[in-house]
């Protein structure tokens, strides 16, 4: 299989970490489905599996219509209960994965999301206007959501 990233790209690279009050079963069932991302992550658009192919996923990013951005995803690898990790196969060039730590709490969950930027000058901007915080930023929100939204959805479970 051939790289999709481009030699003349910088990556840029993030990591967010979030202590959730649940176990790693739970955390790890919701986000074994990739379609549920766009729950937690608003910039998610959608997430659907291909057909033929249960590791192939198909991503619509953005803000809305004309500023959205897609690709398809390959799961690379996939632990039970520690590790879902993938890499882009067509489109924008990323990788990322989730990891799945059990604490005494419950489960600490870390997401990882590299993006290849564009060389030259575009690149030079997006890293002037600060993409790389806001990147953080992001996914620091995303990750609190998300936490919001399990802890919630198993409080519930448990109380019916």
């Amino acid at each position: 299989m051939s790289n999709s990233i481009e030699h003349s790209s910088l990556m840029l690279q993030r990591s967010v970490e979030v202590e959730i009050d649940c176990s790693v079963q739970q955390v790890y069932d919701l986000w074994e489905n990739l379609e549920n991302v766009p729950r937690w992550m608003p910039l998610v658009k959608s997430v659907r599996r291909l057909r033929g192919d249960e590791e192939l996923w198909h991503w619509t990013f953005g803000l809305g219509f004309p500023l959205l951005i897609e690709w398809t995803s390959r799961i690379t690898q996939r632990i039970p209960l520690q590790l879902i990790a993938w890499s882009s196969v067509s489109g924008l060039s990323n990788q990322g994965s989730a990891e799945f730590f059990p604490t005494e709490r419950g489960c600490r969950l870390r997401l990882t999301l590299a993006f290849s930027l564009p060389g030259g000058i575009v690149g030079a901007f997006l890293e002037n206007i600060g993409l790389d915080r806001w990147l953080e930023a992001n996914l620091k929100e995303s990750l609190n959501r998300f936490q919001s939204q399990i802890e919630a959805e198993v409080l519930r479970q448990n109380v019916i």
